[in-house]
């Protein structure tokens, strides 16, 4: 093993030693995910507390700092960094130093190892079929179990009394349709990932879970309910929604005041089923989530009227905004319809802190009043507008002094891009005084069909040249 690249990790203080060396746990030339790997470190225990900072602030730093070391290489199809891979020399030193407690490979693996001594296991196989082996559970105390396996893992119930002392379970993408009722026993678990699999629901028992971080139920497209105890999770730092058709859910979200990360969160007409369920949940459930750091709301048109605009502006460690509507049909919305979701979008003023915007199917004829004006979004990094495409001006957006990347898809209504766009004019701001878009980086435009090419190539050329 080469001698310089042993003395990166050695020279690394031991929390970032333990952070590198769980990445040998992924594949060879797997794309990592951010906040995947963030959320992992937390549960392992790896990650340092400080006072005032979110944790999960912390382990980001962790991540961009092995970027900064060259131990993590970033991948440059992504915005910010937000994946990355590990070079095949790291990945083999990783493995080196961690044999004595990880296991990678095929699931057959555990039947010929030492499973006293395993505190971190991961399935890669290529087979077309793989059902775990019979192991003593006595002997097991894994912490991770992920499984890169695919559709061709097969989880047998009895899994879940094996492993009792597992704090992250990854079994995403896995062909698991049901969740037996002994979830409830693993009293150890902080993240349990079962994204993009066939799940129709959860069972009562992980209410039980009192020390769940992590619920990732992203991309379960047959899922369409949450079960009433998800309320009791209160240690529940991220629960991820997103792309999953839920309709049914629990109320007393407000409960769960640990949330940071809230992915999906599916806003109701205000429709109570029963007693204690309902068809989404409300803008002003989020009032006690005072630890928001990363929020996504669909469904925003079904939003009923809302008193105050401090929703979010009292979010202080709110980072990333994602504001959804239905996806748009071809017919056309009724008068009312159309400002109540101006007046909704309106009333979502994000703090100050915020570095991340996305606004997607948003049907108003114009953007949010706080949208572009410097003094609400000083921080704002980053700023996606997808499928707006009713309104008829874009935003006035170029005074924001620290936008780096900026994407505008779909704005059919648009038919001219004028001064306003780069904030000449807005207030009191004169053209003399001010520059465009002062830290631009990357600018993505597309899907405007009304909007001339050569007067648009014309104006990207002269923001460039700014």
């Amino acid at each position: 093993m080469c001698l310089h690249l042993y003395l990166s990790y050695d020279q690394l203080p031991q929390n970032l030693k333990e952070c590198f060396l769980y990445c040998a746990l992924y594949p060879e030339d797997w794309s990592m995910q951010r906040d995947h790997l963030v959320m992992s470190w937390l549960a392992e225990g790896f990650i340092e507390k400080k006072e005032n900072q979110l944790m999960e602030d912390t382990a980001e730093e962790y991540y961009y700092e092995l970027i900064s070391r060259n131990l993590l290489i970033p991948d440059h199809v992504y915005v910010d960094q937000q994946w990355c891979k590990m070079h095949d020399l790291l990945r083999q030193l990783a493995h080196h130093l961690s044999k004595e407690d990880c296991l990678l490979g095929d699931p057959q693996l555990l039947e010929s190892t030492i499973v006293s001594k395993l505190r971190r296991v991961s399935f890669v196989t290529d087979k077309e079929m793989v059902v775990l082996p019979s192991v003593d559970n006595q002997q097991l105390k894994v912490r991770t179990i992920m499984s890169f396996c695919g559709k061709s893992l097969t989880i047998e119930p009895s899994m879940f009394k094996r492993f009792l002392y597992v704090h992250v379970l990854d079994l995403s993408r896995s062909n698991m349709k049901t969740i037996p009722k002994s979830i409830g026993s693993l009293i150890h678990l902080l993240l349990f990932d079962i994204q993009s699999t066939s799940i129709t629901c959860l069972p009562e028992s992980i209410g039980s879970l009192k020390n769940l971080q992590v619920l990732n139920l992203q991309h379960c497209g047959d899922l369409h309910n949450l079960p009433l105890t998800v309320t009791r999770l209160c240690s529940l730092r991220r629960l991820g929604l997103n792309n999953t058709p839920i309709n049914q859910v629990p109320k007393g979200i407000g409960r769960l005041k640990s949330l940071n990360d809230l992915g999906g969160f599916p806003i109701g007409g205000g429709n109570a089923n029963s007693a204690r369920m309902q068809d989404g949940w409300n803008l002003e459930d989020l009032g006690p989530l005072m630890q928001l750091r990363s929020l996504e709301l669909i469904n925003l048109d079904r939003a009923g009227p809302c008193s105050t605009d401090s929703l979010l502006i009292n979010k202080r460690y709110l980072k990333r905004l994602s504001l959804w509507c239905t996806e748009s049909t071809d017919e056309p919305y009724f008068e009312g319809v159309v400002i109540n979701i101006e007046k909704t979008f309106d009333l979502l003023i994000p703090t100050h802190n915020l570095e991340d915007l996305s606004f997607c199917n948003f049907f108003g004829r114009r953007f949010a009043t706080w949208l572009g004006t410097a003094a609400h979004l000083p921080s704002l990094t980053y700023l996606n507008l997808i499928d707006c495409k009713s309104c008829l001006h874009l935003p006035p957006i170029g005074q924001l002094p620290n936008l780096k990347y900026l994407q505008i898809k779909g704005a059919t209504a648009v038919t001219k891009i004028g001064l306003e766009f780069v904030g000449y004019g807005v207030g009191n701001l004169r053209s003399t005084e001010a520059v465009a878009f002062p830290k631009l980086e990357t600018f993505v435009i597309w899907d405007m069909p009304k909007v001339l090419n050569s007067r648009l190539s014309l104006l990207v050329a002269d923001l460039l040249s700014s």
